[in-house]
């Protein structure tokens, strides 16, 4: 049995933190706001980390966590439906509500998420297949997709707007099948990682830190008109700093008695990304943050209350399998 590799299970805890400070704080902040935006890239990296490499993946395999998938998004848009019908006095078709959340419309918007991984696991076989090839493959599959990254992103400086706006998140494959490829080819390179001393790949970390924010500050507002986090997924800056961060935090010495704390949260992590946006549209009814210590509160407050309420439900059998994947 393979070790369990509690570097990862880190990465997605930071990911999910990342993913709720992206709604809590939002364009409150700009500095916080685009030092989240890593969170969905690192997602699909781990993804890729964890199931490329495997010795056997075929389209069984693949179907299977479809269906999970679309078992948790129709169960919740089921779920939905009942403060629909109360407060608002309307019946709503859960199908519908499906369809529309997987290509981030309606009430459950956020699930757009796993239309993605649904469209990235319809061609996980293909990819996996890719991946065993050879390894020049594999990086060429790589560069294809990043070339057609850095293209979106340049034509969308020269036009003026970003040309992602066209496309909804969850069909944007190029951008999720070349961060899901890169976590495979990390993993499959992974020793490579140590050949940059710590101390450096930590300067090189900071460095595009700041450079990376300060560039989607300025493009946003000077370049294509717009600041949402999601256009930036494509910039080169953005990519180097997410490759950064994810092999960095690959790195990590940590120490064995926090292996097991780590685990466990990392276990809830997808609870806390499907219930934290429904809490948020609660409480953006009750409670708007203005200043920059409130907003880290609020951000703070509303990770440890969703972090409470799916550790609540994790502990019953049949509730648990509608917050993990």
């Amino acid at each position: 049995m393979n070790k369990r590799n509690i570097n990862l299970d880190l990465i997605k805890i930071i990911a999910c933190i990342g993913v709720v400070g992206l709604h809590a704080v939002g364009m409150r902040n700009y500095t916080i706001y685009y030092l989240c935006d890593f969170s969905v890239p690192l997602f699909f990296m781990v993804n890729g980390y964890l199931l490329l490499p495997r010795e056997n993946i075929n389209y069984s395999y693949a179907f299977h966590k479809i269906f999970h998938i679309l078992k948790i998004v129709f169960g919740w848009n089921l779920l939905i439906t009942i403060p629909v019908f109360i407060f608002r006095y309307k019946i709503v078709n859960p199908l519908r509500l499906s369809m529309d959340s997987l290509l981030q419309k309606g009430y459950l918007w956020h699930f757009w998420f796993f239309g993605a991984l649904i469209l990235i696991y319809l061609f996980l076989p293909i990819f996996h297949r890719l991946f065993f090839l050879k390894n020049h493959s594999r990086r060429m599959a790589c560069i294809f997709f990043m070339c057609i990254c850095l293209c979106i992103n340049i034509f969308s400086i020269i036009m003026g707007y970003p040309l992602h706006m066209f496309v909804p998140q969850s069909l944007r494959l190029w951008t999720w099948s070349f961060y899901f490829l890169m976590g495979g080819l990390i993993a499959a390179a992974a020793s490579k990682i140590y050949l940059l001393p710590a101390w450096a790949h930590g300067i090189l970390l900071l460095l595009f830190t700041f450079i990376n924010n300060f560039s989607e500050k300025k493009i946003g507002l000077y370049l294509i008109k717009s600041r949402l986090a999601e256009y930036f997924y494509d910039d080169l800056t953005s990519i180097i700093w997410y490759i950064l961060l994810f092999t960095f935090l690959l790195r990590l010495p940590i120490k064995e008695k926090f292996s097991a704390i780590i685990a466990d949260i990392s276990s809830l992590t997808m609870g806390i990304f499907i219930i934290h946006p429904i809490l948020l549209a609660v409480l953006d009814r009750i409670y708007t943050p203005t200043g920059t210590i409130s907003v880290l509160i609020f951000w703070a407050a509303l990770t440890l209350v969703s972090l409470g309420i799916t550790y609540i439900m994790s502990k019953t059998p049949v509730i648990k399998t509608f917050i993990r994947l």
